[in-house]
Parts: C-alpha cells; structure tokens; sequence
C-alpha cells in the first residue's frame, strides 16, 4: 500500500523545501481519501492531478488496479472530488480531519514526555527521550547490551544501536526501523520489542534473548524523524541538501531507502527527480545514515547474520528481495515464503491481522537501492524482508494513531516468534 498525501497550499509546499525554519506545518480540516484506480488511463490522469491542482506527493506511485490514499486541504478538496469524478476515480474518504488524529498521538505538553526510567508506548515520542531510554537501558542491562554510536546524520545527530547477546556462539538478527521519517510506529516498535526482549516474561522471549544475539538501530533517519517530529509531519527523507531547487526553493533530502548500492537507480517512481520524496541521490551510498548503516552492518562476520528486518509501515506485509523486478527471485525464495508466512500466521493470531507475503516488486511496487535488498544481495544474509505495519490502508496509513502502538509490538512479538522458530527450522541458525 502507498500512501500519496496531496498538500495543496502554498504555503504548506514552501514548508516541505524551504531553508528556513517553518513553523510546525497543521492538517486542520485535512481529508484523506481512498482513490481506486483500475487502468493505465486512469493512473495517467490520476498522475496528471500534479497539473490541475498545487499538489504535492508523499508517497510513491505504483500501477494500474491499486488503490492510493490522498490527501488534501479544506479549501481544495471539492475540486479535487471533480477532477476525480470527471476522471471516473472512484474514491473514499477515509479521514475527516488530519489533524485531529495526529492530535491523538502526540503529547500537548513538553513536561508529559516520559523520563528515560518510565518511558512508554502510549504515545509517539521525540529523539531525545528516545535514545535516552536507549541508554538507560543498556546501563541497566550493561552485562547483556552492548551500546554503538554507528555514525552521525547529515545534521550531525548520532545514530544510535544496540546489540543484546546473553552468550557467546549466537547467530544474530538484525533489526532497523525509521530510515523513513514519516513511519514513526517503526521506532514505537522496535523500542517496545527491545523492551519485552530484555523483560523475557514468558518461555518463548527467554528463547529469543538467551539463543539469539540481537541488534537494532531504532532510527536510522534522525534529522528527518525530528523534522517529522516538529515541522512536517509528512516528511520522508533524511535532510541533505540535494544542490537543486524548483519554485519553492531549496529542495532537500534523499530517501534512504533509494539509495543502497544494489541495483541503485534502476527502478522506482520519481527517484531521479532531486525535489520529489523518493529521490535516490546523485549516486548510491551518498548519504551518511546509508554509510552509516552499511559500515555497520560490515563491522560484523560473514554469516553472523542471519536476519536482517527493516521495520516500515504501511501495509500489513512482508515483503521479501527483490524490488527492482518483477522477474528476478533470490535462489532460497520458497525457503524465504515459508518464514514470511510464519510470521503472518504468528501475528495474526491476537487481532486477527492479516499480513500479505512476497517479493516487493510483486506485492507493492517496483523499486531499486533498498537496505533489504542490499543486505540479501551483497551482504548475503539469507533473509531479509521489509515488514509493513499497521495498518492495511483502510483507514490511518501513516497516521496510525498511538493507542495502537502495543497491539503492533504484541503482533510483531508473537510474528517475530513464529518466524525465528521457522528460520531455524529451516537450518538458517
């Protein structure tokens, strides 16, 4: 599922690019719409809306017989309804009014944030507290994880991990989360598995921490995870200046997940465009949270790894290698199917969330320079996925509110459990 969010104000437009500090950017009176498109036409005149309304586009476009979220401002959402009329694009709206869900996810006050020894997963939280409980629990927990500063962003913020190891001859899995900034249950994810993990509370998390190392970094894009934060809640990317400008300025920002050096370039809506959000970079490994990762991820043996998973939303998937094609499997796929679909059968079982599996370039869309793909096909891990989260589109998108955050960790808890069970059964450990 591709979320496209249409912003439709000036105002807001200059915000996304300029080089200034805008205010915070609000959603007041923002509807978001499901629009079906069922054929090549249709994507066509869907893609030309850019021309006959100010829009601009978060999310990437894929093809015909899909469905995409949009959004857009109270004063245009009439004339977008024409056009999608005129143009026979069914649609639904879906949200009212934007920012009465965001409100429901982010504390109104500096003081609610919780301190680094009582940190929770009943709202969405900034940087700081953060990777202040990061650090607070590797203190705690100073004989089982291992802290590491991996490298820093483009504005100079470290990018922080952690590996947990309770003894010596394990395998690893590999675990990261917000390389886009928008996606901010990722991150809610990963630190509330991160914390079940330690607290091992039952049989089958006393196997996963005693027989398995374990290493996260929980925001791979800080400068843009902050930006999201606290300007635009939209934003995608990392925050490098591209060296190029449209109407409203300096454009900035590469996606990240454009920009591995496997298959970089080849494929992918709008990555050689440097003003859009799915821009891949002058050139692969250009950014330094890409650098960061990579150099990382290198620092360890050959076959250390075992399983590498990046944590994204949206879509209830599990996408597997590889994005740039549609033709092109890894030689273990049906092994790789098998523990995607351990996975969903394991998350299901709570909420019923029903999570779809296969190759990216099948299952959602074509695109090149992914970390997933990267660490399949050069690193040979031998599996890799992208997990979408929560939740399937019908509703938040990205927007998920946070009073879903714990039912996210307690399926990808019981999903993550299923798999590891799976993997090792299939000889991976």
């Amino acid at each position: 599922m591709q979320l496209i969010v249409v912003i439709a104000t000036a105002a807001l437009v200059l915000a996304l690019v300029s080089a200034d500090e805008p205010a915070a950017a609000r959603y007041d009176g923002f509807k978001v719409y499901k629009v079906f498109v069922k054929d090549e036409q249709q994507l066509d005149e869907f893609k030309k809306m850019s021309s006959n309304l100010p829009v601009h586009f978060l999310g990437a476009i894929g093809g015909p017989d899909k469905h995409y979220d949009v959004a857009i401002d109270p004063a245009n959402h009439e004339a977008m309804e024409s056009y999608l009329q005129d143009n026979e694009l069914g649609y639904v709206r879906t949200i009212d009014d934007l920012q009465a869900i965001l409100d429901e996810s982010v504390p109104q006050t500096k003081w609610l944030f919780p301190s680094k020894h009582s940190f929770n997963w009943t709202a969405y939280h900034d940087l700081k507290p953060l990777y202040e409980w990061l650090d607070y629990v590797t203190i705690r927990n100073h004989l089982k994880v291992t802290p590491f500063v991996i490298g820093y962003s483009y504005e100079r913020r470290p990018i922080k991990a952690i590996r947990i190891s309770m003894k010596l001859g394990n395998k690893a899995i590999f675990i990261e989360s917000n390389i886009h900034a928008i996606e901010w249950i990722s991150s809610a994810t990963t630190t509330c598995f991160i914390d079940r993990l330690l607290k091992a509370e039952n049989k089958d998390m006393k196997n996963l921490l005693w027989n398995y190392d374990w290493i996260f970094v929980p925001v791979l894009n800080p400068d843009g995870f902050e930006f999201s934060r606290h300007k635009v809640r939209l934003w995608r990317k990392n925050r490098k200046p591209t060296g190029f400008s449209n109407s409203s300025g300096p454009c900035y920002g590469v996606d990240l997940n454009r920009n591995f050096d496997f298959e970089w370039g080849e494929t992918g809506w709008n990555i050689d465009v440097p003003c859009d959000h799915w821009y891949g970079g002058a050139k692969p490994d250009s950014e330094p949270e890409v650098k960061a990762l990579e150099r990382f991820v290198k620092s360890f043996p050959r076959k250390y790894i075992r399983m590498y998973l990046a944590f994204h939303s949206y879509g209830n998937m599990v996408l597997l290698p590889y994005g740039h094609t549609i033709d092109e499997f890894p030689e273990n796929y049906d092994q790789m199917m098998r523990i995607a679909k351990a996975f969903a059968a394991g998350a299901k079982v709570k909420y019923g969330t029903v999570f779809r599996s296969g190759a990216s370039g099948l299952l959602n869309y074509l695109v090149s320079g992914s970390a997933k793909d990267w660490a399949y096909g050069i690193r040979h891990i031998p599996f890799t996925a992208t997990i979408e989260l929560r939740d399937d589109g019908s509703k938040y998108g990205f927007f998920l509110p946070a009073s879903q955050i714990l039912e996210v960790c307690d399926e990808v808890t019981d999903g993550i459990v299923a798999m590891v069970d799976q993997a090792k059964a299939e000889g991976l450990f």
